[in-house]
């Protein structure tokens, strides 16, 4: 992404009144050029309270969330979600899973395990962030966001984390995804790439990570939807992995890969059991150019390649949900926990010791700072036309222009396209119908603004 702004004014927030666990840590995403981290209050928690299991559905936490799913749906594969799995013990929620009797789902015995969902849906823009501590259990524990029609999700954690029962491979990785649904007839997208499953060395089970030794231990994970097409996640405050658009970029042994799909007769092409990719270019460090540059050379959306949505990429509030669950995948495979596992504490169950919620707002004290003098800049003459324009707008200027870019209203830059000369041409193919801020830069250090309005 452009860095554009002072670097202290990339991470500045807005706090609230009460002291929060995370007042000391930064929100690692850029807020967007002229703009500012806000905590949410409503959907922001640090679990400083307590609340006791119950056999009734409640709002707790200050009826930030309650004690299940967003619908009546009691969970995946062998799941079968349980109000009184749920809990808060002071410092952080606590999620746990037991054993069901119940043969009903797949023909064997079932899971239970608890779910909780925020009474406040987010919206992009918008960063959200968890500290988590998965459970040592071959079952999924998960932070995730979801539409209420159940078409939208992104998940920023998945996590298999126990490393038992046949699950030593899936134990080492976080899976960091999202899926486009389409519900009737049940029609499924996620990224299958090899690079959505998230490795940090060292580490072999995120299981015993976490537990160790009963002095457990969490990872930080974030993702900042910053667009309908266009999402960052962050690990321990690191930026990891980007969607946007039509292409991939991952972190991958302290270096940046873009890459972006293929598709053959309109089905995605795998190589060996990955959705395979097409290596754009390389960088020691995320530059933003590269992966619109990936983007520009692919033909096949990693957002929503089917059009499930439309054309419209993820433009829906979602709630957000934490819960544990058992997959019909996994237990297919074997991979489910024993009744052993499933009553050892040390085992059965994920902690968030916080969540948080920001949004982006106007900074009151931006400071651009390209600016390194007072000297007077003979204002140009800029013509930008038609506005509104469906595909392409022509930019004319007696000054000659150096960089193009393309801001969202809240500030998120989401094209930029270096230039070279008085008049150029702009495509907005790549957004959706909308307001947008077009940021123009010249030769002689001047940045003209102008709102247009792609149709």
């Amino acid at each position: 992404m452009k860095k554009i702004l002072l670097p202290i004014l990339l991470v500045f927030t807005v706090h609230c009144g009460y002291a929060q666990d995370w007042k000391d840590i930064p929100v690692p995403a850029p807020a967007g050029e002229q703009m500012m981290w806000e905590l949410q209050e409503k959907p922001s928690d640090d679990f400083n309270y307590t609340f006791s299991a119950t056999n009734e559905k409640v709002n707790f936490g200050g009826d930030k969330w309650y004690n299940f799913y967003h619908n009546q749906w009691n969970g995946p594969g062998t799941t079968y979600w349980q109000y009184d799995h749920v809990t808060v013990d002071g410092n952080d929620l606590v999620l746990r899973a037991s054993r069901n009797d119940n043969t009903a789902k797949m023909g064997v015995p079932g899971v239970n395990a608890g779910c909780i969902t925020s009474n406040t849906k987010v919206k992009y823009p918008v960063f959200v962030e968890a500290r988590v501590s998965v459970a040592d259990i071959a079952l999924a524990s998960d932070v995730w966001l979801l539409s209420a029609d159940d078409t939208q999700e992104i998940d920023m954690i998945e996590c298999y984390g126990g490393a038992n029962n046949g699950n030593e491979f899936f134990a080492q990785f976080i899976h960091l995804s999202h899926h486009s649904f389409i519900r009737n007839p049940f029609t499924d997208y996620q990224p299958r790439d090899r690079n959505s499953w998230w490795r940090k060395e060292g580490v072999n089970s995120w299981g015993e990570y976490s537990w160790n030794n009963g002095e457990r231990q969490y990872v930080r994970i974030g993702v900042n939807w910053i667009s309908p097409f266009h999402f960052e996640y962050y690990i321990d405050g690191e930026l990891v992995r980007v969607l946007y658009h039509k292409a991939f970029a991952n972190k991958i042994n302290g270096q940046w890969e873009y890459s972006h799909p293929s598709m053959t007769n309109g089905q995605l092409d795998f190589d060996g059991g990955y959705q395979a990719v097409t290596i754009h270019s390389n960088s020691s460090t995320y530059d933003f150019k590269r992966l619109q540059s990936a983007s520009d050379a692919s033909s096949v959306s990693v957002i929503d390649p089917f059009q499930y949505q439309e054309g419209n990429g993820f433009t829906k509030e979602l709630d957000i949900i934490i819960n544990m669950e058992s997959q019909d995948w996994h237990v297919e495979a074997g991979r489910t926990p024993t009744d052993e596992d499933l009553a050892d504490p040390a085992k059965n169950s994920m902690k968030v010791d916080w969540l948080r919620v920001y949004k982006p707002v106007e900074d009151p004290n931006w400071v651009d700072s390209t600016i390194t003098s007072i000297k007077k800049i003979p204002t140009a003459t800029i013509k930008v036309y038609p506005n509104p324009s469906s595909e392409l707008i022509h930019i004319q200027s007696d000054k000659s222009i150096i960089h193009i870019s393309l801001y969202t209203l809240e500030g998120q830059l989401i094209q930029y396209e270096a230039k070279k000369g008085f008049q150029t041409n702009f495509s907005l193919n790549r957004v959706n119908k909308g307001l947008y801020l077009l940021q123009i830069e010249l030769e002689n250090g001047q940045k003209v603004h102008r709102k247009i309005h792609k149709k």
